[in-house]
C-alpha cells in the first residue's frame, strides 16, 4: 500500500513539474523570447502633450506595427544634464522589433541601422487614432523633414527626432496667422490703404487732364502721320508703274542742241 501511494505521489509531482514547465515556456514565448522577436530600444521626445499615449501603445512604420511604447517620462528624469527647457520635454522609449522593422540580411546592428535611417530623414510622430482619443507612434519619412534642433542631453541609444502631425502643423500655422493679425495695427493699415487709394485716384485724374489738354496736338500728329502714309502709298504706286523714275527725274532737261 505504501509503495502504491509513493508511486501516485511521483506521478502527481511529475505532472505538476511538466505543467509548470509548460506554463513558463508559454509565458516566455508570449513575452517575446519565442516567435523570432529581436527587440531593441530607441527614444524620441515631444515638446507638446502626449494625451492618449501610454505604455504598450503601438509603434507603426508606414502603417505596420513594429513595436510598442516602453516608457513615458520627462527628459530630466533620465538625463539630469539637460537644461530646464529640455528637461521638461516628454521622453518616450520605443521597444522595437528588429525582425519586422529591419531587413534580415543586415550586416550591422539594429541601432546602427536606425541611426542611418534617422540621417536619411526618419522621424517619429504622435498620431491620434480617430475619435477614441487613443494615440500611437508613427515612424515615417516626411517629404520635408523639420530642421533638427540641438538637444542638451546625450541619449543612451538611438534618438529618433520628432515631427509634427498634419493637425499640429495646421494648428501652428493658424496660431502664427492669428498672432500676426493680433500684432497688426489695423487702424494704421487702413489709413495707409486709404491714402494709397486717394493717391492713385489723383494720378488717374492728372493723366486724364494731360490727355485732354494734348488731345488737339495728338490729333494733329495723327493727321500728319496719316497724310505721310498716304503720300508714301502714292509714291509707291507711281514707282511701281514707272520704275525708271528711280534712275531719272520725271521732267528731263532739254538737250543743249535742241535749245533755241
Amino acid at each position: 500500500m505504501a509503495n502504491d501511494n509513493h508511486a501516485n505521489y511521483t506521478k502527481i509531482g511529475f505532472v505538476l513539474v511538466a505543467a509548470a514547465a509548460a506554463t513558463i515556456g508559454t509565458l516566455i514565448y508570449l513575452g517575446g523570447a519565442g516567435g523570432g522577436k529581436e527587440e531593441f530600444f530607441a527614444e524620441t521626445y515631444c515638446e507638446t502633450a502626449v494625451s492618449g499615449l501610454s505604455r504598450g501603445s503601438d509603434v507603426d512604420f508606414r502603417g505596420v506595427k513594429v513595436g510598442e511604447v516602453g516608457n513615458i517620462t520627462f527628459v530630466g528624469q533620465v538625463y539630469p544634464e539637460a537644461v530646464d527647457e529640455d528637461a521638461r520635454q516628454v521622453l518616450i522609449t520605443l521597444k522595437l522589433d528588429a525582425a519586422t522593422l529591419l531587413p534580415r540580411d543586415r550586416s550591422s546592428s539594429p541601432e546602427e541601422m536606425m541611426r542611418r535611417f534617422v540621417e536619411r530623414g526618419l522621424r517619429a510622430t504622435i498620431v491620434s487614432s480617430g475619435i477614441t482619443g487613443i494615440s500611437h507612434i508613427e515612424l515615417n519619412y516626411p517629404k520635408a523633414p523639420p530642421q533638427l534642433r540641438r538637444i542638451t542631453w546625450h541619449p543612451n541609444g538611438v534618438c529618433i527626432p520628432p515631427a509634427p502631425s498634419i493637425l499640429e502643423s495646421f494648428s501652428d500655422s493658424a496660431t502664427h496667422l492669428m498672432n500676426e493679425l493680433n500684432s497688426m495695427n489695423v487702424k494704421e493699415v487702413w489709413s495707409n490703404l486709404s491714402a494709397l487709394v486717394s493717391h492713385t485716384a489723383r494720378l488717374a485724374d492728372n493723366a486724364n487732364a494731360i490727355v485732354e489738354s494734348q488731345r488737339a496736338v495728338v490729333g494733329g500728329i495723327l493727321n500728319q502721320i496719316e497724310e505721310t502714309g498716304n503720300s508714301i502709298r502714292a509714291l509707291a504706286e507711281e514707282l511701281r508703274e514707272n520704275p525708271s523714275l528711280l534712275l531719272r527725274p520725271r521732267d528731263l532737261a532739254p538737250l543743249p542742241e535742241t535749245e533755241k
